[in-house]
């Protein structure tokens, strides 16, 4: 495969970005009498049991003769101990002896305070947004398939219209190219909604992953037994996690259970994924219209279930 020069750069200008923040190339660990090497494995023997210092070099990808000079020295210091395994008396587990534990400890409340400094006049919500950015970059680099995530969806409240408004005029326009004509399309009706929300007939779901919000749902009554799908919108930070699925079908069982005969959509023929998902829960298309909306030429679709 042939990476971008442009993607190279960036992924190289966010290393030496990184290293700056947290001083990873200066001599010693957060201004500690510590290397980030020696600290690294004061950290590793603090919450691995039963380690040997082959699995020590592996996991830190750290030279066995030069991992081996460091334990000497820690050895010397009192700070780790060497005990034979009773599995395997070829080998020698590593542990920390209680002077150890406490300069770990002393190195985790610096590097805590270190964090605490750096996240200065940020918000939780900032904070969920940067782990879930760093545990993107560990997935992709390593390979590994993401956990699975548990999201929750929950009734609207005051401040989600905002939040519904702004996400999808800045999704529909980055990804899609819809001018502000969109923004204010979307705006209309949410408000339209608010005042005549009719909480027997009608509903409207934000999906949370903890407490950030990564989607929205709703249905509207538009009279005569027929409801209609709204604002459904997933963040694509958390596509492919089944959301989208989880979303729907909790709508279609509150249409069921308010007796709709019939649920209506509108979208657009290029939501390749959202279309995909319409029709595995039993949508059909039944009208196309093309014509000039959101600032390009589109084609819209309106898709149908009947429930009874």
């Amino acid at each position: 495969m042939t990476i971008n020069l442009n993607t190279i750069e960036k992924i190289r200008h966010f290393n030496r970005f990184y290293t700056q923040i947290f001083g990873l190339l200066d001599n010693k660990f957060i201004e500690s009498d510590y290397s980030l090497a020696q600290a690294r494995i004061l950290f590793e023997l603090g919450k691995k049991i039963n380690l040997v210092s082959r699995d020590l070099s592996m996991q830190l990808y750290l030279d066995p003769a030069y991992l081996s000079r460091l334990l000497v020295r820690f050895e010397n210091q009192g700070l780790i101990r060497k005990k034979k395994s009773l599995e395997d008396t070829r080998k020698q587990i590593l542990s920390l002896t209680s002077a150890g534990k406490s300069v770990l400890e002393k190195l985790q409340d610096m590097s805590n305070h270190q964090i605490t400094r750096s996240l200065t006049n940020t918000s939780k919500e900032d904070h969920m947004h940067l782990i879930k950015a760093m545990e993107k970059i560990e997935h992709i680099f390593t390979g590994e398939k993401p956990p699975s995530k548990t999201f929750t969806l929950r009734s609207h409240r005051s401040g989600d219209i905002g939040y519904i408004t702004y996400r999808h005029a800045i999704f529909y326009s980055q990804a899609h190219g819809f001018d502000t004509s969109f923004d204010a399309y979307v705006a209309t009706g949410l408000s339209e909604f608010v005042m005549q929300y009719d909480s027997q007939k009608e509903h409207l779901w934000v999906a949370e992953d903890g407490q950030i919000p990564v989607g929205s749902i709703a249905i509207v009554n538009t009279g005569e037994n027929v409801a209609q799908l709204r604002w459904f919108l997933i963040e694509p930070t958390v596509q492919g996690n089944g959301l989208g699925k989880k979303m729907l079908d909790e709508a279609l069982k509150f249409c069921k259970r308010q007796n709709y005969q019939k649920i209506i959509l509108w979208t657009v023929s290029n939501l390749d994924a959202a279309r995909h998902l319409y029709g595995q829960s039993g949508f059909q298309l039944t009208t196309t219209r093309t014509h000039q909306i959101w600032g390009q030429e589109l084609t819209e679709e309106l898709w149908e279930i009947h429930l009874v």
